[in-house]
Parts: structure tokens; sequence; C-alpha cells
């Protein structure tokens, strides 16, 4: 007998055509119930196998939970800007380095000069570069609070987004987040009210800040494993809800709430979260090794301990098995005429003679990342995505990640 059989009811077939229809209706309802007891019995198991699951990955994500503890950095020369033939162009050479950037989780972006062309020009396109990446970086709802109307951004709207961790839409569940400090009264014992993009809802920190100060805020108000597992309950979502008690417009509802200022780089360290990149000028190649702003456990000011140079002149990255521990990483990208050009301009000799040699002493490796290129030539913006994409395995595992 089949299993489909076991349960159904013994029914008496009608004599009289006018029973058809009681019968068919009781058939009916059998098939019925049978189909609700699989539908209950079904729903059970995966309720029971789901929280099983939810438990053990909420436990397991919250005990292995390591923030990041290296950074990158690259180098690239401003000559690269001269390479597009408008500002339109340079908008999105500018915006294509950025989401570059932001992919591969870069946290510095260093910019030297590599030729002395164009330095008299009114237009600089050094600065335009900068002023192009950081309003990339910055969050969309502090734009109007840091970059007026100005002729370096005049399109600004060709740029893609980044999309970064630290870019938070209205209704997400957040821990941490950018702000700007407010002009706004604070009764005595009560630090500086901070606008963090979410309409009337402010944020009282700890401390009394000057208005218009950029602030990473780090909310009070719950514990980070409250927030990791109402984050994992929203993206599951569960009826909208999260373990909180919060809804997903809760932020709206609220007038005030307490947080205090974190530094920078404390989602990365603790939590692992990609906190954006900042954006540094500097004279020439020579001098992106000083100033590191990077501070170690000791509080002291860091230094690049593992420089990557890139040419097509470099060593063959397959050659490279694996790099060294690192705490702060720095890779040189070269312009239109190579990072040799940009040590001859740095030594104020443009008629000198560079070798290779020469070269590799100011780098702990000199690297090809693309052998046997189809093209004569790579654009810078396309050699940071091969080269990150080459190294990034490889310093994953230098700090064993």
């Amino acid at each position: 007998m089949s299993d489909r059989n076991l349960n159904r009811p013994e029914l008496p077939k009608p004599k009289k055509p006018s029973e058809w229809r009681r019968y068919k209706e009781q058939k009916k309802e059998w098939r019925n119930q049978r189909l609700e007891k699989k539908l209950s019995k079904l729903l059970e198991n995966e309720q029971s196998e789901s929280l099983d699951i939810t438990v053990t990955q909420d436990k397991i994500d919250i005990e292995k939970i390591d923030g990041r503890q290296f950074t990158i950095s690259i180098a690239l020369p401003s000559s690269i800007m001269r390479n597009a033939q408008s500002s339109e162009l340079r908008t999105y050479l500018a915006g294509q380095i950025g989401r570059a950037c932001c992919v591969f989780n870069i946290d510095e972006i260093i910019i030297f000069n590599d030729d002395n062309e164009g330095e008299n020009e009114t237009f600089n396109m050094t600065d335009q570069l900068v002023r192009l990446l950081e309003y990339l970086e910055c969050p969309q709802y502090l734009r109007k609070q840091f970059f007026p109307k100005q002729k370096f951004l005049e399109y600004a709207g060709l740029l893609n987004p980044l999309d970064a961790p630290h870019h938070l839409r209205m209704n997400e569940l957040w821990y941490y987040r950018e702000g700007v400090t407010l002009p706004m009264p604070y009764s005595d014992g009560q630090g500086s009210l901070v606008d963090v993009g979410l309409y009337e809802t402010k944020v009282q920190i700890d401390k009394r800040l000057q208005p218009g100060v950029r602030v990473t805020v780090q909310r009070s108000d719950i514990k980070v494993n409250d927030y990791l597992k109402s984050k994992k309950e929203q993206q599951q979502q569960t009826n909208g809800i999260d373990l909180l008690g919060n809804e997903k417009n809760s932020n709206r509802n609220k007038k005030k709430i307490f947080g205090e200022v974190v530094s920078p780089t404390t989602p990365r360290t603790h939590l692992g979260l990609y906190w954006g990149y900042q954006v540094r000028k500097v004279e020439s190649i020579r001098t992106i090794f000083d100033d590191c702003p990077f501070h170690d456990d000791d509080d002291k000011q860091a230094k690049y301990d593992l420089v990557i140079g890139t040419s097509e002149r470099g060593t063959n990255i397959d050659d490279v098995e694996y790099f060294p521990e690192f705490k702060h990483a720095l890779i040189v990208f070269g312009g239109l005429k190579g990072i040799e050009h940009a040590i001859k301009y740095a030594n104020k000799n443009e008629d000198e003679t560079v070798t290779i040699n020469d070269i590799q002493t100011q780098f702990n490796y000199y690297l090809n990342t693309c052998p046997d290129q189809g093209s004569r030539t790579i654009r810078t913006e396309e050699a940071i995505l091969i080269t990150l994409s080459c190294l990034r395995h490889k310093m994953l595992k230098a700090n064993g990640k």
C-alpha cells in the first residue's frame, strides 16, 4: 500500500446521482487536511533548522569577530590627469580610481608630482584630483557642509558612488556613523550635537567640539553584540524588526541618540569594517615615505614596512610566492613616463640616467604585475585594478587572513 493511501478515509461511493456532490466535497476536504499537515511539518522542520543555524552563526561571528590591524596605501602621480582631454573625462578618471580603491579596501591615497608641466597653470590638475577623491569618499549627506560649489566639482554628477560601508543609508542599522558637529546650544555637562544624516535625529556626543568638524560617532545606547545580531536579523529580512525591538524606520522616531567620538580607524581595527580612504598630497616620489598618518599600538607614528613599486621592467609577480608580515604597506604606481621619470624629477635632474638597481633600492619589491602584456602601455587606472587583484591574496595571507 502506498503512503498516499495510508490515512485516506473509507468513503462509500455514491449510488444515487444526488450523492456525488457530497462525496466530492468530502474527498476535497480530506485532501486539504492532508496538505495542511504536510505544510505544518515542513514549516516546523525549517524553523528548527534555521534557528539552530542562526544561533550558531551568531555565536561564531561574535566570537571570531576580528578587526583589520594592517593598512594598505597607494601612491599615484598627478600627471595621469593630463591623459584626459576634458574636465568631464578627468572627473570620470578620478571616479574610476576612487572606486578601485574602495573595492580593494585601500586606506590611503597619496598624490605626488612627477614632472613640472603645468606648474604655472591657474587650474591645477593635482588639486582637482585630490578634491575629487575627497568628495567621492565623503558620505553624501555631508558633502554640502564640506564641499561648496566650485570649479573642480563642476562635473561631480558623473561620479559613480562608492557605496562604501560608511556611506550609510537612512534606514540602515548602525553602530558607527560619520557626522558633522552642529552650532547648536547644549546644556551644562553635555557634549556637542552631531548631524549624522538622519533628518531630525541628532547624536549627543561625549565631547564639546567646535562646529563644522567631521567626526566618527560610535553609539553608546547599544552594545556591539546586539548590533551584530540585529544587523544579521535585518539582512535576513525577518518581518522588518531587529533584535533590539526597533523597526527599520525607528531612526526617524528618535529625536536624540547618545554616542561618543572615536578615531576614524576604530571601525576597521575593532570590527574589520572598511571606513573609506584619506587623501594626502606630497611634492615628489621621494616624500611619499614621510609622514605616514597611521599609528601603531604604542601610539607612535608608524612607518611603511612593505613598499612595492610597479613597472613593466620589474620582477615577474609570478616569481614572488609570498610577502612578509607587515603593518603598513605602500604600493607605488608610475605615470605616463613611469617611476623612473618620477625619480629623476624628484632628484631635480631629468637628464641623469636611472638604472634598475637605483630604483630597486627604493622599494622592498619592484614588480611587473602584468607580464606578457598585449598592449604597449597600461594606463594607471588599469594598472591599479590589475596590481591590487594580483597582490590581494598574497597580502592577506601575509597577515593570516
